[in-house]
């Protein structure tokens, strides 16, 4: 029994890349992520990829069009979250749903979001940039069919 929870135990810890202390999972305003358990010490961070420490970024916590990091805006601003370059021009913003940034898809004819409408045969998704980009798709499983 000792065995069984000595290795439960050790496949949760994830030791730090730089001092090999533990790492832990916060929440942060850019979502989860992995700190050193030595911090101020130890300043390493990772992002969380399913639920352990990664060099990448979850693609949920991406902005669909320049791929920067999304930030959380404050709770007394509201429940959405907004690209990390929107100072430098990109000005994405995504609801929240349940913590995690709704999910976006972006046009593939001009590179801008696509969002989703209804006309008069349904329901289906169209560029927000229209009418300078009238490129639209059918809706499949409320995601836009490619």
């Amino acid at each position: 029994m000792v065995d069984s929870k000595n290795t439960v135990a050790s496949e949760r810890v994830h030791p730090c890349p730089t001092c090999k202390k533990p790492l832990r999972r916060k929440e942060g305003k850019m979502g989860p992520f992995w700190g050193c358990s030595g911090f101020p010490d130890c300043r390493t961070t990772l992002n969380d990829l399913a639920g352990k420490p990664s060099t990448e970024i979850d693609e949920h916590y991406r902005c669909p069009i320049c791929t920067r990091r999304l930030v959380k805006a404050d709770k007394d601003k509201g429940d959405y979250w907004f690209c990390s370059g929107y100072s430098k021009g990109c000005k994405v913003t995504l609801a929240d749903h349940d913590g995690i940034p709704e999910a976006a898809y972006r046009c593939q004819k001009c590179g801008h979001l696509l969002v989703q409408r209804k006309g008069k045969n349904g329901v289906f998704w169209g560029c927000s940039e229209y009418p300078q980009c009238t490129a639209s798709h059918a809706d499949k499983d409320n995601r836009p069919a490619f």
